[in-house]
């Protein structure tokens, strides 16, 4: 049973590896598409943990308000 988990962990681990070169064989961002994709991780972030909360924002709804957009009155 052991020996299967550690199998298991080997294999993600080396997947983990082979990722991680893979990505170092791509261009760098621009600095406007790492801001792009810093502002998307935000929103993502937000609207999971207003999931978490019971909150029922969407996320156009949270992209709104960061980028000071009106709201629709509900």
């Amino acid at each position: 049973m052991k020996t299967t988990k550690i199998l298991k962990l080997k294999n993600q681990i080396g997947k983990l590896v082979n990722l991680q070169l893979e990505t170092q064989k791509l261009p760098p961002l621009s600095d406007v598409e790492k801001a792009k994709f810093d502002q998307s991780l935000a929103i993502d972030q937000l609207y999971y943990s207003s999931k978490l909360e019971g909150s029922a924002l969407t996320k156009k709804m949270i992209d709104n308000a960061i980028n000071a957009k009106e709201l629709p009155v509900a």
